[in-house]
């Protein structure tokens, strides 16, 4: 049951949560096209792991009121609410996709209360040099011209929602049908396809689509921070897919290269590939929570 918090400025803000209500807390940001239900495609994993997931959704995006940001950044306060809201002192990231750069600005912004920071699928500034190289180019020119004409954007997203409302599950068997063979398999599973139909519905019906849509696209080309701005303090743990054809494994290695400090894993699979490794990615975050409560220093994979 998700809940609603009113923030400082007076905007609603859902959120909810998953896994161990009595574990360690993890604040998850979803990606785009996605709502807080994207956390639970590792809700069960992350209960056995000893985590408790917390996961906002962004403006615009089911019950969160929408709100014009230019930056990343702009969305830390939320998060300061948000934690004040539920007691939380110290807690651990996880960016899924278009959630990376706002896991990102909480480990820049909010840096000594931040244990881990772990990136699924993530979606670097696409300003990087060769980013983008190996995107696809329909996926490429709505990140390009998108990113810097927000009204053809926001036109754009508009008929994908018309077309969602008139035949939900024609619509996301369409999209589906674009992306890889290991997504094309994982999105057979009737409970997988389901989730993403939420996902849609909380977008396109709750919340306000084209608006959300067009916003974030120009926020992954400009971050308002650079990756290299980031403290060395943090190990940041990247998962990719090498199948990935949504977001191409060279972004995320050109990442790597850019960050000042993390653990590369690149992974057999497509950009849900945090689906199937959930045991795997979690297990490993408990892992580097252990090192970073007991004040020890990880090894860098880079």
């Amino acid at each position: 049951m998700s809940q609603i918090l009113e923030t400082r400025s007076g905007r609603p803000l859902e959120y909810q949560e998953y896994g161990d209500p009595d574990g360690h807390p993890v604040l998850f940001f979803h990606g785009l096209i996605g709502s807080h239900l994207q956390a639970a495609y590792v809700s069960d994993a992350a209960g056995r792991a000893g985590f408790r997931v917390i996961a906002p959704n962004r403006p615009g995006v089911g019950k969160s009121a929408f709100v014009e940001r230019k930056t990343a950044l702009e969305a830390v306060p939320d998060v300061e609410d948000l934690t004040a809201s539920l007691g939380i002192d110290d807690f651990s990231v996880i960016g899924i996709s278009g959630g990376t750069p706002y896991a990102l600005g909480c480990l820049l912004k909010l840096t000594p209360r931040i244990r881990t920071v772990t990136i699924l699928s993530g979606m670097g500034p696409t300003r990087l040099p060769g980013a983008l190289r190996g995107m696809e180019r329909r996926r490429r020119l709505t990140l390009e011209i998108g990113s810097r004409y927000p009204m053809l954007a926001r036109q754009e997203i508009r008929k994908w929602a018309e077309r969602y409302r008139v035949d939900p599950r024609g619509f996301l068997r369409y999209l589906v049908s674009t992306w890889c063979e290991p997504d094309r398999t994982l999105f057979e599973r009737e409970e997988v396809f389901n989730l993403f139909l939420g996902d849609l519905e909380q977008v396109f019906v709750e919340g306000s689509g084209p608006e959300t849509f067009a916003q974030d696209l120009a926020l992954y080309r400009n971050y308002g921070f650079r990756p290299a701005d980031l403290p060395s303090s943090h190990l940041i743990t990247l998962w990719h897919g090498l199948d990935d054809i949504i977001v191409p494994p060279g972004m995320a290695w050109k990442m790597t290269r850019a960050l000042p400090r993390c653990e590369a894993h690149f992974v057999p699979g497509g950009h849900f590939v945090a689906i199937s490794l959930a045991d795997r990615i979690t297990a490993r975050l408990r892992e580097l929570r252990d090192d970073a409560l007991a004040g020890r220093s990880s090894g860098v994979i880079n």
